[in-house]
């Protein structure tokens, strides 16, 4: 059976006994898998397909056709076919300033293309879906990503990795909520205005704008309840973390993150934090979505396996419960994945190892999909219940550029009342 000898090894590979020939019939197993996966969808919320196709042509579109057949790299939809995957986050990322050898300054206020490049990421994410009908549907509440299951395709949402490329404006915020994006990932391994990162692992300078959730870092969260938009903690600071549950009406979610308790890396969530998610009287009722990223999983990245991949969810569960937990590759976001879960044809392995652990079937459907969406459905409530809330008027108090001076030579273009009053203004120049 097609990923079975790969299953064998990686799971003789963990660290702790686990299934072997010997101990149970592994094609039962397996086939007992794909059964769970035909009755209800297997969710991924973090797939960075679309950098890989923005990086394989200078006409990044003209690599949409080749999705149907053969992509390098982790995912393509044969590879989705083949792992019975129910649904994808594609994400929208441009990369922070140290990324191009750019530099935002202070005050983050340094002009970069990020803006325009997430925009293209979003455009190249639209369009994959639009020219592959046959597997791809849109979805952006759990009854389209139901709907898209039920007809047989890969149900396809939009998240946002990262606040660096706003522009340092809520109003980029609620234009992307418009045009789909589901979640927002309040940092990537970069400080923003927003919130202070974890960064990507090494040595990291503190942000100049405190250790959490800024004010204007506040605003975003309040506005993403309001919006509809998940708000999502990996990558973020422990404080930001910590902020932001306080702070959310709403669910929040981690789209791609591990346990730091098994594997000590700033990447992973700490036991205190997860503590304050559950079913409990005062906790928030998020979800954890554990990552397949070798260095974010251990023992070390040439161990890391399937079943280690099973051990970070367990241990999330042991504290957070078992329906506050679920599944995100990080596939082409990494150099590879873990031994047994290398690309998307290997979701049915994760399955395979937690029926092996004794999983019921309500379990399951839970850790594939069902906990997600009911996430994402209590999410829409707070939506609902904040309509009649009005924007956020918040600005970036460090930017230069408002009020607009866009008056022209000596404000000829403005109305003469208009004219006098940007006259009699006090420049900023402290700014």
């Amino acid at each position: 059976m097609k990923g079975l000898t790969t299953l064998i090894a990686a799971l003789a590979l963990s660290h702790r006994p686990t299934l072997t020939l010997a101990d149970t019939d592994t094609d039962a197993l397996y086939a007992k898998a794909i059964k769970l996966m035909s009755e209800s969808p297997l969710i991924d919320t973090h797939v960075d397909l679309p950098q890989i196709i923005r990086g394989l042509d200078r006409n990044p579109l003209s690599v949409l056709p080749n999705l149907a057949t053969s992509l390098p790299g982790h995912v393509d939809i044969p590879k989705m076919r083949t792992g019975h995957l129910g649904g994808a986050f594609f994400t929208v990322w441009a990369p922070c300033a140290d990324f191009v050898g750019a530099d935002y300054g202070p005050n983050f206020l340094g002009m970069t293309e990020g803006l325009r490049d997430s925009l293209e990421v979003l455009d190249i994410i639209k369009r994959m879906i639009e020219q592959h009908p046959e597997h791809l549907q849109y979805a952006h509440a759990s009854k389209d990503i139901k709907s898209a299951f039920h007809a047989g395709k890969i149900a396809s949402l939009i998240g946002m990795e990262g606040t660096h490329f706003l522009g340092n404006s809520l109003s980029t915020v609620r234009l992307f909520a418009e045009m789909g994006v589901k979640y927002l990932t309040l940092t990537h391994t970069c400080h923003t205005s927003f919130a202070a990162s974890n960064g990507g692992g090494g040595p990291m300078e503190a942000s100049n704008h405190g250790p959490g959730l800024t004010e204007f870092g506040k605003e975003l969260v309040r506005e993403l309840n309001r919006l509809g938009v998940m708000v999502d903690l990996s990558h973020t600071s422990d404080q930001t973390m910590r902020d932001a549950i306080q702070l959310s009406k709403a669910p929040v979610v981690w789209t791609h993150a591990g346990a730091r308790a098994l594997q000590d890396h700033p990447r992973n969530v700490p036991d205190d934090i997860l503590s304050l998610i559950g079913d409990g009287e005062g906790k928030n009722p998020g979800i954890i979505l554990s990552v397949f990223y070798p260095v974010f999983i251990g023992p070390t990245p040439e161990t890391a396996n399937v079943s280690r991949v099973a051990d970070h969810i367990e241990h999330i569960a042991s504290i957070v419960g078992r329906n506050h937990v679920g599944i995100a590759s990080d596939f082409d976001g990494m150099y590879a994945g873990v031994i047994g879960l290398e690309d998307a044809s290997k979701y049915p392995n994760l399955i395979v190892e937690l029926l092996s652990r004794g999983w019921n079937d309500t379990e399951l459907y839970g850790v594939m999909g069902e906990n997600l969406m009911r996430v994402m459905e209590q999410v829409d409530v707070v939506k609902e219940q904040l309509k009649a809330e009005i924007p956020s008027t918040a600005i970036w108090e460090k930017r230069p550029d408002l009020p607009a001076n866009w008056g022209g030579p000596e404000q000829a273009y403005l109305p003469y009342e208009v004219r006098d009053l940007v006259n009699k203004r006090p420049k900023h120049d402290e700014l």
